[in-house]
């Protein structure tokens, strides 16, 4: 197999420094494919103009070397080097010689596949269409398809992009690559109800990206974290009003609540309450961290809430379970997929329940703690190793079958 990977967002860590979600996983596939032979693999970004161009083998390989010392999951370390030389490539980029590069790469190999991992790109039809036309099998790996089954929860925008990407899946990609079976249902459900293709389609589950345990002693006063985006379908409202009521009723001994991640969008009444409520001390909003005092963090936490109204994967509730913290979380899909019967699942709308479950989780000895800590013991983290296992085998099955024809509608079951 001919690998052509996208690492734009990866190159554009250079200037945000912190992976996201999806970051992580670019880096990931990054990270895998770098070890093929260089006959065997080619990287490219996409330049302001919309094109994509093949990186120099080199400096490709060179500066993944150096985002691993800067920006990898865990690391945080001086971003000067590797932001020369991601303008060293996009500077290669912008002179065109990356793209007849791609070109003639392709053009050799009959086995070429496209990864885009990102979303990045998939609804400019010029830019992805560009390198299906030279010859390569498009093979995109979508995470969600929420601004689309929950538009409520997401801007306009980002569900005309969406609905833009999915089009493209259907009409130009030889497969589709996602990381639940909710996720491939929604997909399935979308393209059968619009009489669109339905490529081939494999769920592989996404990796851990975990730092070195670190603890730090013994919390004094037990304390719950929330990770991840504040935006609404994150549903940090509900988590605000427990402990708006818990300071209200000056309960002496309630826990406190650790607000990890940086404010969103359209979340106005949120951000009211985090600058406004009186939450007597008890909430603190921690913003973005360094993944080690996150890891510090999310390990000393008498648990980690996901009261999310819906998700494609949820990497915060695997990574809580694989650190041993117990977790307590919405009763939807996705979170039982990834967390499997070991979680406390709760409607994301009961106050009550939700309420409760905290103030006994928070219990010196709490019983309800504990059974979640010994269900814990049988749960079984996601990995790479597995990922790459399922994408190595999609993707060869995809090389040796005939083309996929976006003609011919695949049936489902």
């Amino acid at each position: 197999m001919h690998i052509v990977l996208d690492i734009s967002r990866l190159l554009g860590l250079a200037w945000t420094s912190q992976p996201s979600g999806i970051d992580r996983v670019e880096f990931a596939h990054a990270r895998h494919w770098r070890g093929l032979p260089a006959k065997n693999v080619t990287f490219v970004a996409q330049s302001p103009w919309g094109w994509f161009a093949a990186l120099p083998d080199g400096l490709a390989q060179a500066l993944l070397q150096e985002a691993d010392r800067a920006v990898a999951p865990g690391k945080e370390g001086l971003l000067t080097r590797f932001r020369a030389m991601a303008a060293a490539a996009l500077s290669f980029k912008f002179w065109g010689m990356g793209r007849r590069e791609l070109a003639r790469r392709i053009a050799g190999r009959a086995d070429s596949l496209f990864l885009i991992v990102s979303h990045r790109a998939l609804h400019n039809e010029r830019a992805t269409g560009g390198i299906i036309a030279l010859g390569a099998r498009f093979v995109p790996l979508l995470h969600d398809l929420i601004p689309l089954t929950h538009p409520e929860y997401t801007r306009p925008l980002a569900t005309k992009q969406h609905l833009v990407k999915l089009d493209m899946v259907a009409r130009r990609a030889s497969g589709v690559m996602v990381t639940t079976e909710v996720v491939a249902e929604s997909i399935r459900t979308h393209l059968i109800r619009s009489q669109q293709p339905l490529p081939p389609m494999a769920v592989m589950g996404l990796g851990l990206d975990l730092p070195p345990p670190r603890r730090g002693p013994p919390a004094s006063h037990p304390y719950f974290v929330m990770l991840g985006t504040i935006e609404p379908r994150k549903n940090h409202l509900l988590p605000l009003q427990i402990w708006r009521d818990f300071a209200l009723h000056g309960l002496a001994n309630a826990p406190r609540l650790l607000i990890i991640g940086r404010r969103g969008w359209e979340n106005e009444q949120v951000f009211r309450l985090l600058d406004r409520g009186n939450f007597g001390g008890l909430v603190e909003e921690c913003g973005r961290l360094p993944d080690t005092e996150v890891s510090r963090l999310m390990q000393g936490a008498t648990a980690l809430l996901c009261p999310s109204f819906t998700e494609g994967f949820g990497l915060p509730l695997a990574e809580a379970m694989a650190m041993g913290t117990p977790v307590i979380a919405s009763d939807i899909p996705a979170a039982r997929e990834v967390g499997g019967g070991v979680p406390e699942y709760l409607h994301p709308l009961d106050f009550l329940a939700w309420r409760r479950a905290v103030l006994e989780m928070a219990e010196p000895g709490s019983v309800r703690r504990a059974a979640q800590l010994r269900r814990l013991s049988g749960w079984t983290a996601p990995d790479w190793a597995t990922h790459f296992s399922v994408v190595e085998n999609f993707l060869q099955n995809l090389v040796s079958s005939k083309r996929y024809s976006p003609s011919t509608v695949v049936d489902p079951v």
